[in-house]
């Protein structure tokens, strides 16, 4: 019996050993499998949000935030860039080709149809939804390649900034510029003269598009915490955008959304919500006094009369989880969860419009208005093209209400005929 029992023992011991060591492996987001983050053990591995947010995760990888900035890997770009030309020339002598070779696709600049210069697409910034421009790594330098991608006009432009008449392949791309399209960059300083400097990168540390701690901040602790207490439904140690006061919520959305016309003080990487973002620039250093379309859509709806509404953030109209690009129906209705009959502040419009008016709002009230900072010259035009944006100043605009109300009787008249 006593060498039954031992063998029992044995077996019961073994096998609980065996049992603690699988469940040791297959905890999630256990320390053992987890890999260290670039921005420091404070951050957690970034692929542990998917394991308890599938739903969103999978929502997010759709949305522009997410996609703001990307690698680019093998000979193809994003399935919606189809450019209607291939090749873009800047006059009758000079001229880029997108070409495939050697396992990627290059910009190919030549004259009088010798080649002269090429370098690879290594990087897009820009979701795709409106325009894309991109990048090519020399060395740990970041370059930007002198031709974009806008879908306005189905076809390549020279990158905004650039020269109309000339292949410009040397414009760094700084970290400011990672700062709103990805979540985070290491760089450091190279003498490159006697009073010059540039930026460069470690490749390894680059952090693409907007990750779920960029805006929740940092989650090891939170992770830790649900792993070990999964009875807590509650979450803990993470920023809920919910929690936050109203200027912290526009403030977070404004870390990338309040433009570029301030001067930093210090990298926009060290943000967490919650922080005051005017600390973050000299109070001295404006660039502009009048917000830009393109990026600065904090400024221009402090300028709106509905911020009087103490409860409007940017996530009354936005969630920021799900792709929601063009759905102005989407947006009309929102607008009606604050104007309404009911409420006497209905659309005066609404008689002319008609059954239009279900989804105008933005048209009338949020219209496209050309960027003061960007424009582009399509191939075969003399003159830069505007780059229009839908503006954040929630105002009337009585001529944009005309031309509703002409377009919508022209229609209504082309289907009486």
């Amino acid at each position: 019996m006593k060498g039954k029992a031992r063998t029992i023992f044995v077996f019961a011991a073994t096998s609980a050993f065996i049992l603690l060591v699988f469940f040791s492996h297959c905890t999630s987001f256990s320390s053992s499998n987890a890999k260290a983050d670039v921005r420091g053990s404070a951050y957690a591995d970034p692929n542990t949000c998917v394991n308890c947010h599938k739903d969103i995760a999978s929502n997010y990888a759709h949305t522009a935030h997410f996609n703001t900035s990307k690698p680019i890997t093998g000979d193809k770009l994003q399935a919606d860039i189809v450019a209607d030309s291939n090749t873009y020339a800047f006059n009758d002598s000079v001229k880029i080709r997108i070409e495939k070779k050697q396992g990627g696709l290059y910009q190919t600049v030549y004259f009088k149809d010798k080649k002269v210069r090429s370098e690879k697409f290594d990087l897009a910034f820009g979701s795709g939804g409106k325009a894309q421009t991109f990048a090519y790594w020399r060395g740990d330098r970041l370059l930007q390649l002198p031709l974009s991608y806008f879908k306005e006009v189905h076809n390549w432009t020279n990158s905004p900034g650039f020269p109309n008449n000339a292949a410009y392949y040397d414009r760094s791309i700084i970290s400011r510029c990672f700062e709103c399209h990805g979540s985070f960059a290491q760089k450091h300083f190279v003498k490159t003269g006697a009073v010059s400097v540039t930026q460069e990168y470690a490749k390894d540390s680059v952090l693409y598009g907007i990750d779920c701690q960029r805006c929740h901040g940092p989650a090891a602790q939170h992770v830790q915490f649900q792993t070990e207490n999964p009875e807590v439904k509650q979450a803990k140690f993470i920023a809920s955008y919910r929690s936050l006061n109203r200027q912290q919520k526009i403030d977070m959305c404004g870390v990338c959304h309040s433009g570029n016309d301030k001067e930093p003080q210090r990298s926009l990487f060290d943000f967490k919500p919650g922080d005051e973002l005017a600390a973050f620039f000299d109070p001295f250093g404006m660039r502009r006094t009048t917000p830009d379309v393109h990026g600065n859509q904090a400024g221009l709806l402090y300028q709106s009369k509905c911020m009087s509404n103490q409860s409007l953030t940017c996530t009354s109209c936005h969630d920021t989880h799900v792709k929601e690009t063009g759905n102005l129906i989407s947006y009309a209705q929102k607008c009606m969860n604050c104007h309404s009959e009911d409420k006497h502040n209905f659309c005066k419009m609404a008689p002319q419009l008609g059954a239009a008016i279900n989804n105008k709002c933005i048209d009338c009230h949020m219209p496209a208005m050309p960027s003061q900072l960007i424009s582009y010259k399509a191939a075969g035009q003399k003159q830069n093209s505007r780059y229009y944006l839908h503006t954040h100043r929630i105002a009337v605009y009585p001529e944009k209400a005309k031309e509703i109300v002409a377009y919508i009787n022209n229609i209504s008249s082309a289907k009486a005929n």
